[in-house]
């Protein structure tokens, strides 16, 4: 007796495959390659497009830590010819070489107080031999520092042995931090060590308008004693060694402040900058962060880049690739199901036929998704302008032509001013209607065959072939008046913003195209510094500079 196989059917897009095992077989063999194929194809768009993101946040980000680590003692360095000062003073060196004489003590304290007021400084007071304070600026306070012994202190030993140093600190008397500036302070003529000389300043986080992204100033065990965010601060990045540990408890660095360390652990490490994931509670938040040591000091400046955003890019080129490789499969799909299901010639040609149709009507499908991808690509998404890729590869070719013809070509840079305080005040929708904004005015004022750009956050970039500084410079003002006069609408009201602008023209033989965009941004830094909303060319940058 002939045994009967049951008829199974498998339906794909509504149409059913082929009942025999033979078919049903190869129809699911043809739709798990092809989804292999899709898989791939879309995780390799993720990783590429991830890779790229990462890499542009890397370059544009590294310029503004550096100035961030250049600046952090910039206020604390107007304190620190104090110490020289005070171990130079006759009056110092007198109180310590007769510590008994109560008259001479109180002149002490007197000068410090007054040297305290007049320079604005934290506290001044002199330690001696053995680390005791024996006169201070704060000597009638209830915490004065007079009395009180603080040889555990680095900045104390230290000074004995190299001569002089700084410490960042919590203080054990007054509760609050400084820095703890000190020099040694010997007897006239002599190697004899009468003391030490302290000034304590305050030190604050520079001024953050300008970074995005999250700063942490850590000390050499890695304790953030500074952070943009305050629930950063007094934490180590990673727990503390042995020694390090402590070190902080001998000289109570952190006393009655230091906290647990962040869960922070290290995911890939990059050519200048590490992926790093936080895990707190039960979330996780991943960041580019990139270190930079402070001069002078051995703290580090670290930025940490949340990379929120570039994860949502990644996942919609994916989705974008996997869209378009679904359409390829499921013409291909189409035309082996027509196949399968017609058995008559005619009918199967004439199938086939409109098989071809639905392919070319694909193919044009896949040639649009192709030219918007490419746009894409070059274009930035909320502007409109370019993006900073296709702007550094026009640029080349742009230096390239003025090289060759000996024409001029200028570069503008332009960055919102205060754009943070508007995200902060109105919302990130009303800071991207300003971005918008911005570049509907560049797209507006400049010529045909001009390159305007979109660098990065609100930072704008603009090339001028055949344009010399000069002539850069009315194009410029041009900008800034039109940007000072435009007004973006909010609920029930209006908001604007300025710019500020940078200039720098392409020298005779130069090659370089990033040092130009370094020209450029040294004068757009000049113009920050000079008030914002103006514009600063390179030459000006330089005239200014002495020597």
């Amino acid at each position: 007796m002939r045994r009967r196989t049951p008829q199974t059917f498998m339906t794909f897009t509504g149409f059913s495959l082929a009942p025999t095992w033979r078919q049903h077989r190869y129809g699911i063999f043809a739709v798990l390659a092809f989804a292999l194929v899709t898989a791939l194809a879309a995780w390799e768009a993720y990783s590429v497009t991830r890779q790229h993101a990462i890499e542009r946040l890397e370059q544009g980000s590294s310029r503004r830590l550096d100035r961030f680590s250049t600046l952090l003692l910039a206020p604390t360095n107007r304190f620190t010819y104090l110490p020289h000062l005070l171990a130079n003073d006759r009056l110092m060196r007198e109180v310590l070489e007769r510590p008994g004489d109560a008259a001479l003590q109180r002149q002490a304290n007197e000068a410090l107080g007054r040297l305290q007021r007049s320079t604005g400084a934290t506290t001044l007071y002199l330690l001696d031999a053995a680390g005791t304070g024996i006169a201070a600026s704060n000597w009638r306070d209830k915490v004065s520092f007079v009395g009180t012994n603080y040889a555990f202190r680095p900045y104390y030993s230290r000074a004995l042995q190299d001569g002089g140093a700084q410490f960042f600190a919590m203080g054990i008397t007054s509760r609050t931090p400084g820095l703890f500036l000190s020099q040694v302070i010997k007897a006239a003529g002599t190697n004899e060590v009468l003391g030490v000389a302290v000034v304590k300043a305050e030190l604050t986080m520079p001024d953050m308008a300008d970074y995005e992204g999250s700063i942490a100033v850590t000390d050499a065990g890695g304790v953030a004693f500074l952070s943009s965010r305050s629930d950063w601060q007094y934490r180590p990045l990673a727990a503390l060694t042995p020694s390090d540990g402590a070190s902080v408890e001998r000289t109570r660095q952190y006393e009655g402040v230091l906290r647990a360390p962040l869960n922070l652990h290290v995911e890939r490490e990059l050519a200048d900058a590490t992926l790093v994931a936080l895990d707190e509670g039960d979330r996780t938040e991943h960041f580019l962060m990139q270190r930079r040591p402070v001069p002078g000091t051995e703290w580090h400046a670290n930025l940490l880049l949340p990379l929120d955003d570039i994860e949502a890019m990644a996942l919609r080129a994916a989705t974008l690739t996997a869209g378009a490789i679904g359409l390829v499969v499921l013409a291909l799909l189409s035309v082996w199901q027509l196949r399968v299901r017609h058995g008559e010639r005619e009918r199967a040609r004439a199938e086939l036929e409109g098989a071809h149709a639905a392919l070319a009507r694909q193919h044009e499908e896949l040639k649009s998704l192709s030219d918007v991808l490419r746009i894409q690509s070059s274009t930035d998404s909320l502007t409109g302008l370019y993006n900073r890729r296709y702007f550094m590869d026009i640029a080349g070719r742009l230096m390239g032509t003025a090289r060759r013809h000996g024409e001029p070509l200028t570069l503008l840079l332009v960055d919102a001013d205060h754009f943070k305080r508007v995200n902060d005040q109105h919302g990130h929708p009303v800071g991207d209607d300003v971005l918008r904004m911005l570049g509907q005015v560049l797209r507006e004022e400049t010529r045909e065959g001009d390159v305007a750009a979109r660098y990065g956050g609100e930072e704008f970039i603009v090339a001028l072939p055949h344009t010399s500084a000069a002539a850069a410079l009315i194009v410029a003002e041009r900008i800034r008046e039109r940007v000072a006069c435009e007004r973006v609408a909010i609920a029930g009201a209006t908001v604007g913003i300025t710019v500020s602008l940078g200039i720098a023209q392409c020298a005779p033989g130069q090659a370089d195209v990033q040092e130009i965009i370094r020209q450029a941004d040294l004068a757009l830094y000049e113009a920050k510094h000079a008030g914002r909303n103006r514009v600063m060319t390179h030459a000006q940058h330089t005239a200014a500079e002495p020597g």
